[in-house]
């Protein structure tokens, strides 16, 4: 294993071994060769060999393989042993194969090697055996047999010998009904690699039967794709034996020019490729060769990807032997497949073929026209297939055609068609979905500009769309496209490529990231955006496709806001630049669309692009003030989204409502007063997502409305702020965020008034104790308090630099402390957030008042500390907050968290919160103060906070035990182990809660290393619960019981292994008065008779 993840770390980049293969093959090679090699060294020899076969492939090996003479019948011996179930799994076969396919194309006549005296086989028939049995077997391994029967076959002393038996062998025996598919693969890979090495004139009389079998035995149509792909290859070779071995002197391919030719005049010239070779005109095509093109032609559109790129491949090798007339109907077949009624797999096998055909010379510059309008149609295939699409390969193939063009033809050929394949090409590396498309189309953009020199600006271009810079799509549509559209050749049509083929896109990523370039690239040609994009993007409104109508909302929604900015510079407005009937049709657009029903379907879709459009009106100042029916939509759609229970369409509501209600609605108090009245009217819904929604809705409105109505709208959300709950914990978080914008929207003196801060430190102190807990989800109450925290920092940070006299003392403090809680507690999202608030309000300029210890905490919390450590990590952040133990004011709610984290079942929490309350108990011992308040002012007082055991007893008595366990209460006072042990008893045996009673009676286990009144009590207690009426309760106790005798000196001698005894040997499931008797013994050990029942 460690041999193989050696060379998998070469697997990206295989070719870096090929310096070594050599001495690796040599070493792992030379002990197989020797004659005493053990079975299990061979074994394990080819077994290593078989891993670099499998990384840099067998082609790179087999040249390294030994191919003597002597070694034929040491392999041919090893091969003999080997049965043909063995080959369906065994490494060393394969291995053996390749040698021997090295080894069977020595020059060598392998009669010579025969002992002549006719009784053994000859070597010859040994080898076609050992083929005949490794190609039917089925085997996984496909390739090596393939290869052995091939190279074996075409021998000059062997195929006249026995290639019509073995040709007579595989049409007899290849069939997909009955032999393996492993078998068939074997055999079409065999006939396809003799028909490339052997002699035309000898493969020719198998042609006609061969096809007749690719068609009868349904080869060609086998569901297997390696099977189809290989029948592709197989008849692109068949029809290879009747064709001409050399190329057909027609073809064109690029000039080779030398530099001198620049100094010409018509150096751009195109002149011959093969001035001196002559087509022979006398060569007739056998008809055999209009069935094979048909059938490569049929494989372009097979639904394998390998068969179309193995029938490609096909027809370009064999278009490019045949004479100019066939040939140019070969092409124009090629391009009957981009019709449009026609398989959408037949585009992309059309593409491939064409750059197959333009690679070879095929397509003369007489195509050229043809080929590039079926190019740039392929760029921006894109053909709609349930939720995806289907046209990425076609694009990318169609890249590929591009590529050799710029490789295949000179720059004059090209030059008509410069514009649209430059600007094609850009928009599809800057706009395509796909990253492999972007790449692949810059990559053609790059060939190109290097090969003719005549793209616009295009060294300055591939400096911009590089490999790197198209990774991510978000840069490449709002960064890179930027960049591009500098260039004014390609700024029109980078825009209208979005409008055309990004508007409406299937992918919703895809239809807003357009919108936002769009909203980037209008500063770059705002006069086309008027006059022509807008009157597009209007008309697309009419489209029935729900995809269409979302994006051109969107588009619109940002072209708009676009426009609007580019006529402020100008002291202009949207109007004088759209015009009174455009401006007209964007206000009266919300309308439409709910009259047409174009909320249905993916409606929530819709509905957020409406209020988007909504909320860029009116950052626009489009003038509608005075159009109460278009208002009273506007409001109506963002009230009618504010009733979903939906989260992001929650949030464009809101976005949309501020500055719709901010623009519009500043002087008209009475619709002021309707809205406030309806809000929070809402927030006593029964449906806790429109209580989230009218509760974030409040806290948007605009900075007057807050001001005027600012006593209705924090009654209401007080009130839900204080709700009870798991089910509201969405409604509480979102008034409390709510309630903080309100305050300090009022501003200091508005706060102060009416409505002091008084009332919302309340709610934030209380809801920092939000642990509410869902049967489901768990914590939920972590929103609440990660809500708390924000609005905390959001209030104190605001106040601080306005009236920093208003915050009151004890806020500050039990929140500063509240917040530290949560930094040491096991949620990780939560303690981030927390530490990062938590540094925020430190280091805050000006600085907030009233912080405990201000100047220490600096000290040992940096401002960097989210550079310094990962946040979310326990290991990184608990050193620095064990720390703040030492400082009084944030002691007690760190021992809290770390408490709870030490008994939380996360392995990071737990590890580093037991250290840190580990080393902080032990650095106390011997200072009596500390001592008194640690241990008798807080672990001991705990146990009677109500709230804190009902939600974190489990996680307590789990942390308990691992102190005690760890050593930590080693010089801990007797009177508080005591103690401990007597509230541990009470607060843990009693419960009906079977973990908990499990943790109660590990902490009374662990505290028996303590002598004297706590070792008794604990000693009793857990006794006591080995009569629990729960069997699973019994059972952990007598083995904590045990393990706790086996580490602690408890007991001696005998009364030790009378107690272990009874322990071990009885069974704790059993009946409870079957129990009485171990129970007694174990009293009499323990000296507690007269005490246990």
């Amino acid at each position: 294993q460690e041999f193989k993840r050696l060379f998998d770390k070469y697997l990206e980049q295989p070719y870096l071994l090929d310096g070594h293969l050599e001495q690796i093959v040599r070493t792992l090679i030379e002990p197989i060769r020797c004659a005493s090699c053990p079975e299990a060294v061979l074994q394990k020899c080819l077994i290593f060999l078989q891993v670099p076969t499998s990384v840099r492939g067998y082609k790179a090996v087999v040249h390294h393989l030994p191919h003597e003479i002597s070694d034929i019948e040491p392999v041919l011996q090893l091969l003999e042993r080997v049965t043909p179930i063995q080959t369906a799994c065994h490494p060393t076969v394969n291995m053996l194969l390749l040698w021997l396919s090295v080894v069977a194309i020595v020059p060598f006549q392998l009669s010579r090697l025969d002992s002549g005296d006719g009784f053994n086989k000859s070597i010859a028939e040994r080898i076609l055996s050992i083929v005949k049995v490794h190609l039917s077997s089925g085997g996984h391994k496909t390739v090596a047999p393939a290869l052995l029967a091939a190279n074996f076959i075409t021998r000059p002393d062997i195929v006249d010998v026995h290639l019509d038996d073995f040709f007579a062998w595989i049409q007899e025996t290849i069939d997909p009904a009955n032999a393996p598919e492993a078998a068939v693969v074997s055999m079409l890979a065999t006939l396809a690699r003799v028909f490339k090495l052997a002699n035309r004139d000898v493969l020719s009389k198998y042609a006609k039967s061969l096809l007749t079998l690719l068609s009868h035995k349904c080869i060609k149509a086998n569901p297997n794709i390696v099977v189809r792909k290989l029948s592709m290859k197989l008849f692109q070779r068949i029809g290879l034996t009747y064709l001409p071995a050399n190329l057909a002197p027609w073809r064109h391919l690029r000039r080779v020019k030398q530099l001198v030719d620049g100094l010409n005049a018509d150096a751009s010239r195109t002149e011959p490729a093969f001035p001196s070779m002559k087509e022979n005109t006398n060569f007739e095509v056998p008809p055999i060769i209009e069935e094979v093109v048909d059938k490569l032609l049929e494989g372009l559109v097979d639904e394998g990807l390998n068969v179309r790129w193995s029938a490609a491949k096909g027809i370009g090798r064999m278009a490019s032997r045949l004479p100019k007339e066939m040939a140019s109907e070969v092409v124009s077949s090629i391009f009957s497949q981009f019709e449009a009624q026609i398989e959408n797999t037949s585009w992309h096998g059309g593409c491939l073929a064409l750059a197959e055909l333009g690679r070879r010379g095929t397509l003369l510059p007489e195509h050229l026209p043809q080929v590039v309008d079926a190019v740039v149609k392929s760029l921006v295939f894109d053909e709609r297939w349930g939720k995806c699409t289907i046209g990425s390969p076609t694009r990318d193939a169609a890249c590929y055609v591009t590529w050799t063009l710029g490789r295949s033809y000179d720059p004059c050929d090209i030059a008509p068609f410069v514009s649209s394949l430059a600007t094609t090409l850009i928009c599809v590396a800057l706009f395509d979905r796909e990253l492999n498309c972007r790449r692949a189309a810059a990559a053609a953009f790059q060939e190109c500009v290097g090969r003719l020199g005549t793209f616009p600006h295009g060294i300055s271009i591939i400096s911009i769309v590089s490999y790197f810079s198209l990774s991510r799509i978000q840069t490449s549509y709002l960064s890179v496209s930027l960049q591009v559209a500098d260039f004014p050749e390609y700024t029109q049509h980078l825009i209208l490529h979005l409008i055309n083929e990004k508007v409406g896109h299937w992918d919703r990523n895809i239809r807003l990231l357009c919108s936002q370039a769009l909203f980037k690239l209008t500063a770059k040609d705002p006069h086309f955006m008027i006059d022509t994009c807008v009157p597009k993007l209007l008309v697309a409104m009419s489209d029935h496709d729900g995809s269409v109508k979302h994006g051109t909302v969107l588009s619109l929604a940002e072209v708009v806001h676009a426009l609007s900015i580019w006529a402020r510079e100008r002291e202009k407005d949207i109007e004088d630049v759209l015009g009174p009937e455009s401006v007209l049709r964007l206000a009266e657009l919300p309308a439409t669309l709910e009259k047409d029903r174009a909320f249905l379907g993916i409606g929530n879709a819709s509905r957020g692009a409406t209020c988007f459009l909504i909320e860029k009106l009116a950052r626009a100042h489009l003038r509608a003030h005075s159009a109460q029916s278009v208002l009273e939509s506007w409001q109506s759609i963002i009230e009618a989204c504010l009733r979903w229970d939906d989260k992001t369409l929650r949030c464009q509501a809101c976005s949309s409502l501020s500055v719709f209600m901010e623009e519009y609605y500043g002087g008209d108090e009475g619709a002021c007063e309707r809205i406030v009245g309806t809000y929070v009217e809402n927030l006593r819904s029964p449906t806790e997502g429109v209580r989230s929604n009218f509760a974030q809705a409040l806290g948007a409105l605009p900075s007057f409305m807050h001001r005027a109505y600012q006593v209705p709208i924090l009654e209401g959300l007080c009130l839900c702020a204080t709700s009870e709950g798991y089910e509201h914990v969405e409604s509480r978080k979102e008034a409390v965020l709510a309630l903080s914008r309100v305050y300090i929207s009022m501003g200091s003196g508005g706060a102060a008034g009416v409505f002091d801060l008084g009332r919302l430190v309340a709610i934030l102190l209380h809801n920092m104790e939000d642990y509410s807990q869902s049967p489901m989800k768990g914590d939920l109450g972590a929103l609440v308090r990660k809500a708390c925290m924000t609005a905390f920092k959001d209030v104190v940070c605001y106040f601080a630099s306005v009236a920093p006299e208003i915050l009151p003392e004890n806020f500050v403090a039990e929140m500063m402390r509240a917040i530290a809680q949560q930094c040491v507690e096991p949620v990780d999202t939560l303690r981030g957030h927390a530490t990062e608030t938590f540094t925020s309000i430190l280091y805050s300029k000006p600085d907030v008042p009233h912080i405990p210890h201000r100047d220490e905490a600096r000290e040992m919390l940096p401002e960097d500390i989210g550079q310094r450590a990962s946040l979310l990590h326990a290991g990184h952040t608990f050193p620095y907050w064990s720390q703040f133990l030492s400082l009084r004011a944030y002691r007690e709610p760190l021992l809290r968290g770390f408490l709870v984290s030490t008994g939380s079942m996360s392995e990071a929490p737990f590890s580093n919160g037991r250290d840190a309350l580990v080393a902080y108990l032990l650095s106390i011992h011997g200072d009596k103060e500390q001592e008194e308040l640690v241990y008798f002012n807080f672990f001991l007082p705990l146990f009677l906070d109500k709230t804190f055991v009902h939600r974190a007893l489990l996680q307590y008595l789990n942390a308990l035990d691992h102190l005690v366990t760890s050593g930590a209460f080693t010089d801990a006072p007797s009177e508080f182990l005591v103690k401990l042990q007597s509230l541990v008893a009470l607060k843990g045996l009693r419960l009906k809660a079977i973990p908990k009673v499990e943790a109660a009676v590990g902490v009374l286990s662990s505290l028996l290393q303590f002598e004297g009144d706590c070792r008794k009590g604990a000693l009793i207690n857990v006794l006591k619960t080995l009569d629990h009426r729960f069997q699973r309760v019994r059972v952990t106790t007598a083995a904590r019981l045990g393990e706790a005798l086996l580490m602690y000196p408890v007991l001696e001698g005998s009364r030790l292994d009378d107690a272990l005894r009874a322990l071990s040997c009885t069974d704790w499931r059993a009946d409870r008065q079957e129990l009485k008797q171990p129970r007694e013994i174990l009293a009499v050990a323990f000296g507690l008779g007269e005490l246990v029942p």
